[in-house]
């Protein structure tokens, strides 16, 4: 950053320089040459300053969903917080109960004892009771009298310790339940953290893009007084900053489909009826043409990947305009978005595995977040939205955020409705 900073205020500082004051060496002579030169560091300019207001407008919508996802996820935290709450209430209300059980086992021993101990101290007195019996009736009545109040205090007693150790076992469930739901609001208060993390880059980037912009236009109002050698130096930083920002910009996406990930566990997602029992994915598009493969590219608009330059991240499929477009698998839909970079309108899908697919420039999406698909189930329709020169579909495979080749997991042979 610090490097970049340098070379800018360069460039500004070279900027004020003398700016009509061309020499041989850095300007063509030939008019008509000079006015192509500049017409053409226009035209990069003009493309550089529409490239950074798409990619404004694609920031703009993943700061709407980050928003919505902070809100879902808020909703959630409000959902447990409200649970710890009764669970802790009724913790208390049984840690109060087992009080007065406790108690009452409490009363019931100290009578047992004080029995215990008047037939230990004074056994005449018990002998005295049974001795005034009127016949042997009463006699027999008064020794019954005397186990009943026994046995009686001694069940009274065993009754309450049971209540006792059955509330006792309520009590440590409703704790364990309680101590999950603190670890599951943790584990939001992580990721509502991540996501404002995130809306903060994300913020930090707008404000990137519009000095990028500020400066462009003032380029574009500077260029017939200054020389060309310095104008294509100039647009060519200028480029190269853009390029970074906007690359981060759509790496958002994929930022959010990772915390979207956190929260939704999709977990093992059983085979649904007529899924591939040979293939992992079908063909999105069963009557496409390929494109563009996988891999490095020489196209200038695809973006820096690893060591490449440019890199193109997915399988370009070419049917007509409208076609439906299919998921590859079954899985739940974790985004769908719309930009006018980039990937313009888009849907990824999260499948078991750790496996994401997103079906990009779409004409429209026909699918939900949240929604689960099933292989085959149409997503949208092909169209030419966002960073696309004509009516395809991109489709992208990663897998923990890494773009990988989708093309093993496909039927072999190229596009075809084949499922195996």
């Amino acid at each position: 950053m610090r490097a970049t900073l340098v070379a800018l205020v360069l460039a500004l500082l070279v900027l004020g320089a003398d700016r009509t004051a061309a020499t041989a060496d850095s300007t063509p002579n030939d008019p008509q040459q000079q006015l192509a030169i500049i017409e053409q560091i226009r035209a990069q300019l003009g493309s550089n300053l529409a490239d950074a207001m798409a990619a404004q407008q694609q920031l703009r919508q993943s700061l709407e969903d980050n928003a919505a996802q902070q809100q879902v996820l808020k909703g959630k935290i409000s959902e447990v917080e409200a649970k710890i709450a009764d669970l802790n209430t009724q913790i208390a209300d049984a840690m109060r109960r087992e009080a007065i059980l406790a108690r009452q086992i409490d009363a019931e021993r100290a009578q047992l004892r004080q029995l215990s101990h008047a037939i230990y101290v004074a056994p005449g007195s018990v002998l005295v009771v049974l001795a005034e019996s009127q016949s042997l009736s009463d006699l027999i009545t008064r020794i019954s009298d005397l186990n009943v109040a026994g046995a009686r205090a001694g069940e009274i007693k065993g009754r309450l310790t049971t209540d006792l150790y059955e509330l006792q076992k309520v009590r440590h469930k409703e704790e364990v339940a309680r101590a999950e739901q603190v670890k599951q609001r943790d584990l939001l208060d992580t990721e509502l953290a991540q996501l404002q993390a995130l809306e903060a880059q994300q913020e930090a980037s707008m404000a990137q893009l519009q000095v990028k912009i500020a400066q462009t236009q003032y380029e574009l109002r500077q260029l017939n007084t200054q020389s060309t050698r310095l104008a294509q130096a100039v647009t060519d930083m200028l480029q190269q900053q853009q390029d970074a920002i906007i690359s981060a910009a759509m790496q958002a996406v994929w930022t959010q489909v990772e915390l979207w990930a956190q929260s939704n566990n999709v977990g093992q997602i059983p085979a649904s009826s007529g899924h591939s029992t040979k293939y992992r994915f079908i063909w999105p598009e069963p009557q496409a043409q390929i494109s563009q493969p996988f891999g490095p590219s020489t196209y200038w608009f695809e973006p820096p990947f690893g060591s490449y330059p440019h890199f193109h991240t997915g399988i370009d499929l070419v049917e007509p305009f409208g076609s439906p477009v299919f998921a590859a698998d079954d899985g739940v839909v974790a985004l769908v978005g719309s930009t006018s970079s980039g990937y313009g309108n888009y849907v990824v899908i999260a499948h078991s595995g750790g496996l994401d697919t997103l079906y990009g420039h779409l004409s429209t999406s026909l699918v939900k977040v949240g929604q689960t698909v099933t292989q085959g189930t149409p997503v949208g329709l092909e169209g030419s939205t966002g960073n696309s020169t004509g009516a395809h579909l991109h489709f992208e495979l990663r897998i923990n955020q890494t773009p990988i080749n989708p093309a093993p997991y496909l039927p072999p042979g190229g596009p075809s409705p084949f499922r195996g």
